[in-house]
């Protein structure tokens, strides 16, 4: 069965547009998968604290931005993304040691791809609701330097844990490291 993905739900928001060029970028993906499992790491709100600073709003409009990123991270992600990502991976672990044969393998394994469609939709759209909290209609701010961009996100991480009571231990730190240097490159 071959499907037709179909198209992005939001195509042309600027989130969005940094979050899958960020994700692309070699070794982020995997630091911020490694965050998402080890530390329960909202991906997106990290990114979009992240694309905060990368626009050049710097630290001052984060106290501004996250309560309600986080409560809407909270409730997202607890409603609408896990459920989605349990049931991914619970049918993984159905069909792998099963029986399954032939066309009933290949329905199963369809339908696991089209959940992981669906929470990659719920992912997106939870980034059209950051960007919501963002943009007001005043002109885009004006850009910094990299090496500022990157300080810039890095304190704008240290307060999204600091809120959600994540501590990361040597090895997280080394992730959001390497995810800071391959999206500033400083």
């Amino acid at each position: 069965m071959n499907a037709v993905a179909p198209p992005s739900i939001a195509k042309g928001n600027p989130l969005w547009d940094f979050i899958a060029w960020a994700y692309a970028v070699p070794g982020v993906e995997k630091a911020c998968l490694a965050l998402q499992n080890r530390f329960s790491v909202d991906v997106n709100l990290l990114l979009f604290c992240i694309w905060l600073a990368y626009r050049g709003t710097g630290t001052t409009h984060l106290a501004k931005f996250l309560g309600a990123a986080l409560k809407l991270s909270r409730e997202w992600q607890r409603n609408l993304v896990e459920p989605l990502r349990t049931a991914r991976e619970n049918l993984k672990d159905v069909i792998e040691p099963s029986t399954l044969t032939g066309n009933d393998r290949a329905s199963a394994t369809a339908l696991r791809e089209r959940i992981k469609q669906c929470e990659l939709d719920m992912e997106q759209l939870q980034t059209l609701v950051f960007y919501a909290l963002v943009s007001d209609g005043a002109a885009e701010p004006a850009a910094r330097a990299p090496a500022e961009q990157k300080d810039d996100a890095l304190n704008n991480l240290t307060v999204y844990f600091s809120a959600s009571g994540i501590k990361l231990d040597p090895l997280g730190q080394a992730h959001i490291m390497r995810v800071l240097t391959a999206i500033f490159g400083t």
